[in-house]
C-alpha cells in the first residue's frame, strides 16, 4: 500500500517560501509580458497591404469597390452596372444614347467605362463633367 501523502504536501498554505529561482519580481513579470508581446507581434507580422483588385485598368479598380467585378449587377438599392451609375446620372450623361441600353447594367463593360469618363472628365452634350471624385467620393482616391 501506498504511503499517504504528508501533511506538509496537503497543506495548500504553506508557509514556506518557493525557492530564489522560482520568485517572482516585478522585473521578472515585465521581461515574460515583454517576451510574450514579442512573440505575438512575430506571429501577426506586419500586415502586408491587400490586393486593391485584378484588372487592367483604374475602371477595373473602381468596379472592384463598386460591384466587386460585376458589371451587370442589378444590385436593387437604385445603383446599377460595373461602376454602381444611378439612372438619372447614366441618363443626363447619354448612356442610353451611347450604349442603347436604358439600364447600366444591360450595357458592355466598354459602354459602361466610356460613359463613366464622360461623368468624370469630358462631360456631354452641354452637360459638364461631375469630377470623379464627386461621382465615386469613396472609392475614387483608391483607383486615380
Amino acid at each position: 500500500m501506498p504511503a499517504a501523502p504528508s501533511a506538509h504536501a496537503l497543506d495548500v498554505h504553506s508557509t514556506t517560501s518557493p525557492s530564489p529561482a522560482r520568485r517572482t519580481t516585478p522585473a521578472s513579470l515585465a521581461a515574460a509580458l515583454l517576451g510574450a508581446l514579442a512573440l505575438l507581434a512575430s506571429l501577426v507580422g506586419v500586415a502586408s497591404p491587400a490586393v486593391a483588385h485584378t484588372g487592367p485598368s483604374n475602371w477595373d479598380c473602381l468596379a472592384h469597390y463598386e460591384s466587386t467585378h460585376r458589371w451587370a449587377i442589378n444590385s436593387g438599392n437604385g445603383h446599377y452596372g460595373g461602376l454602381q451609375f444611378s439612372l438619372s446620372t447614366w441618363r443626363y450623361y447619354g448612356g442610353p444614347n451611347h450604349s442603347g441600353n436604358a439600364y447600366p447594367h444591360k450595357a458592355t463593360k466598354a459602354e459602361q467605362i466610356y460613359v463613366a469618363k464622360r461623368v468624370a472628365w469630358h462631360g456631354w452634350n452641354g452637360h459638364r463633367a461631375q469630377g470623379g471624385r464627386n461621382a465615386w467620393p469613396n472609392t475614387w482616391s483608391h483607383c486615380f
